[in-house]
């Protein structure tokens, strides 16, 4: 993703590149030059702006090296004009066309390698002639110390360093005199020791006519807290007792740790793919990095939106948004989907999500979780071939496949639904839903299937007389000859055309269990939801997830013949649905569709700056990582049954 933004394009600067460790806090860079979204010093609630920026001299001017002018009673230094960015996670690169200095921001991200990339560093590169100053605060009181070029700001509950090895390393306190001194003799503080003298400072480094450096930024502060103060730590405090512990080992292993990164970063934008795909699937990686808690104690969860929206390792969100790190980091998906089968209750019921803390779980209502946990298992099972995995969690899962039959109220094998009791919690349906339906007729497959491998025959022959029955009374009571009706409760019906009604389908498909219901009904319901729910953004009545300046197509969750409104829910779209479709789309060989699916939401969230943040239930939300399925399948035939 390249743009080339000035104060005219404001629109696109709402969102940026995020670097930082798994887990481990950091920030993100936006096309205007800033910093925001600093999660460095274990604030998880709010997402305050960090006060970082580099100020630029270049015949005999200076310049703060965003769009914005920094102004204060007694000085201005000038914005640039225009700047070139350039993100592509795991670097973000900003240039400026007027002056010759580049900026590069890279975020260690090594899959299968959870240590070093839950490193709580970041390496600036910088290049250029003219002078250069870095400037990064503490959001601590601090004391300082200086060790050769090396910069630290401690405080009681943490540190963060500078360093580089041919620039020099300072700091000074916050607020306009070092600003003042810059614009008008830019000289720097003269400082050879540290200070400990508590204040709010700025550890900076600084170069002079023509440099070419890398600075490593990092920080250490261990003492993360849940949302009720229970400690939980940080993951990477199992292997460095301080910052500069974590600074030594980077700038020792720096080398080996920015090939690995550029080994993943160079195979993924060199794959024969449309650069808004590439785009598109780097976008949430980010996400991911931003939105990730990983305890000292190999804890993990994935925040369900930003602000710490909802909760973590929302089930029937990472049913979706878990394929982006599946193969990536297998530990990180075992230990989150480990935590829910802890919770699972005795009556087969899994957990809604953890309310910002492991500690307990807010509800076990929702109808789909114990489908899409049975799901997950087996995929997990399937991509990593670990039979050790499926035989641990077997139990769990046969027990939230039989604790399903109890809420089927009519005796057609298939689980009512009572209200909005699924992943639509505010669209209220009755009945035998289709969207139930079909996750409960692949959590049958899999229960035939991992009855057989694991010896059970008794449930596995169950599983497969009712997946019988099953998957005739779909048929029977939701096909209406050109798509899947949403429900139908007696002589009730409801006749909206779900954009997702079939994911238990592509599930199995893509956990190598072919698919479930007849294949002509399957392409059938696709080219309705072309037909019914590919609408244009009208934020006259789209209003919850709508940006200001998102223009273009998009997919909403529901459609009707009629075009009626029944629920936000259904007549807005969620991006990590609309992913989803495209998937379904993919594999069932309409691929032209599915790019495209995946071309219109680019183009929204392009035009209204929100390529690094797609909004639901919350920013950055959790869903919309399901487009991690294209990084593996889009550039070959996906995965045949077994």
């Amino acid at each position: 993703m390249e743009l080339l933004i000035d104060n005219s394009k404001r629109n696109q600067i709402r969102s940026g590149v995020y670097v930082g460790g798994l887990g481990s806090g950091g920030f993100e860079l936006r096309p205007d030059g800033k910093f925001y979204k600093c999660r460095l010093f274990n604030d998880w609630r709010a997402e305050p702006p960090l006060d970082a920026c580099f100020l630029y001299k270049y015949k005999n001017k200076t310049y703060v090296l965003q769009l914005d002018d920094y102004i204060n009673p007694y000085v201005i230094i000038q914005g640039v004009k225009k700047i070139g960015y350039r993100g592509e996670f795991p670097k973000v690169k900003l240039s400026y066309p007027e002056l010759p200095v580049e900026i590069e921001f890279l975020s260690f991200f090594i899959p299968g390698d959870i240590k070093n990339s839950s490193l709580p560093d970041v390496i600036c590169k910088v290049r250029g002639r003219g002078d250069l100053c870095f400037l990064f605060p503490s959001s601590m009181l601090s004391e300082t110390e200086m060790e050769g070029r090396k910069v630290f700001l401690k405080s009681e509950k943490g540190e963060l360093g500078l360093y580089s090895e041919k620039g020099k390393a300072f700091y000074t306190p916050c607020g306009s005199g070092i600003f003042n001194s810059f614009a008008r003799s830019w000289k720097l503080p003269e400082v050879n020791q540290g200070c400990n003298i508590k204040n709010f400072y700025y550890a900076g480094i600084f170069f002079e006519k023509k440099f070419e450096d890398e600075i490593v930024i990092s920080w250490y502060f261990p003492d993360m807290r849940d949302y009720e103060n229970n400690f939980i730590g940080h993951y990477y405090t199992n292997y460095f007792k301080s910052c500069r512990e974590v600074m030594d080992y980077t700038v020792k292993n720096k080398g080996m740790l920015r090939a690995k990164t550029e080994g993943f970063y160079k195979k993924t934008y060199s794959k024969n793919l449309p650069q808004y795909l590439k785009d598109s699937y780097t976008a949430q990686l980010s996400s991911f990095v931003k939105q990730s808690w990983l305890t000292k104690d190999g804890k993990f969860g994935v925040w369900e939106g930003s602000c710490s929206c909802c909760g973590l390792q929302t089930t029937d969100v990472a049913y979706y948004g878990s394929w982006l790190y599946v193969k990536l980091f297998p530990e990180l998906e075992k230990a989150g989907i480990r935590l829910l089968a802890k919770f699972q209750r005795e009556d087969g019921w899994i957990p809604h999500f953890f309310p910002g803390t492991f500690k307990h779980i807010d509800e076990y209502r929702r109808k789909d979780m114990n489908m899409q946990f049975v799901l997950m298992v087996y995929r997990n099972y399937f991509l990593w071939n670990d039979k050790n995995f499926l035989r641990e969690m077997y139990p769990k899962v046969k027990k939230a496949i039989s604790g399903a039959y109890n809420w089927d109220t009519d005796g057609d094998k298939i689980p009512d639904i009572e209200g909005p009791d699924q992943t639509f919690d505010a669209w209220g349906w009755k009945g035998c839903s289709i969207y139930l339906a079909v996750l409960w007729l692949a959590s049958l497959r899999v229960g035939i299937k991992t009855g057989e491998m694991l010896n059970d025959r008794i449930f596995a022959e169950k599983c497969r007389e009712d997946f019988k029955i099953v998957k005739k009374n779909i048929i029977d009571k939701l096909w209406n000859g050109k798509y899947f009706i949403l429900w139908s409760d007696g002589k009730s019906r409801d006749e909206s055309c779900l954009l997702d009604a079939l994911s238990g389908d592509w599930y199995c498909y893509l956990s190598g269990l072919g698919h479930i219901l007849p294949e002509d009904m399957i392409k059938l319901h696709l080219k309705a939801c072309l037909k019914y729910n590919r609408k244009k953004m009208d934020p006259t009545y789209m209003k919850a997830y709508y940006t200001p300046g998102e223009d273009g197509f998009c997919y909403i969750n529901g459609g009707y013949k009629d075009n009626k409104r029944v629920s936000f829910q259904q007549y807005e779209p969620w991006t990590g649905l609309e992913y989803a479709f495209a998937v379904h789309l993919h594999i069932m060989g309409m691929r032209k569709e599915a790019l495209r699916v995946i071309k219109d939401v680019y183009d929204r969230k392009l035009k209204c700056g929100m390529i690094w943040n797609h909004i639901e239930c919350g920013g950055d939300y959790f869903r919309p990582m399901v487009i991690g399925i294209f990084a593996d399948t889009i550039e070959k035939k996906a995965c045949v049954a077994t």
